[in-house]
């Protein structure tokens, strides 16, 4: 009896184990935009930042943003720690966000202060609206670096 039950539970460790690691290997398209939305927001900062001598006005205009759009910014990313929930947890997110800071750290390629400022000012324009600031970020080409595939989408069709 104690081999069935080993053997059956073994079983249904294995089954259990395809499931959960697909679920977390690939990104949903909720999670891609929220990644997209994460990466534009933490590139306008750091941008904030380096452009704060020749614009006065920009670190100013980036906080008035991330105020105004504090209830997207926390949904978004409360969909990246999802996401990385089994893999590493808030580990792998504080990774994950150290990463995208560090490739803007010496600046966004052929975007300039001005550039920035533009993109800051069209956030702005969202009124924090979440569908609003990822429909911006795929206009601005924000391209995250995803840690892993994106998921397949099923589509049904017609007999």
């Amino acid at each position: 009896m104690g081999n069935f039950i080993k053997s059956t539970l073994a079983a249904a460790v294995l089954v259990a184990l395809p499931v959960t690691s697909a679920r977390a290997a690939c990104w949903s398209q909720t999670a891609i935009n929220a990644a997209m939305v994460r990466d534009m927001e933490t590139m306008l900062m750091v941008s904030a930042l380096r452009c704060r001598s020749a614009d006065p006005t920009i670190l100013p205009a980036y906080n008035a943003f991330v105020r105004s759009s504090r209830v997207a910014l926390t949904q978004v990313n409360d969909t990246l720690r999802r996401q990385f929930a089994d893999q590493g947890g808030l580990n792998g997110y504080d990774r994950y966000v150290t990463s995208i800071a560090n490739r803007y750290g010496a600046g966004a390629e052929g975007l300039n202060c001005d550039d920035m400022s533009s993109i800051l000012s069209a956030a702005q324009a969202e009124s924090g609206s979440l569908v609003g600031l990822a429909r911006l970020a795929t206009a601005a080409n924000v391209e995250p670096v995803l840690t892993d595939r994106r998921c397949a989408v099923v589509v049904a069709t017609r007999k």
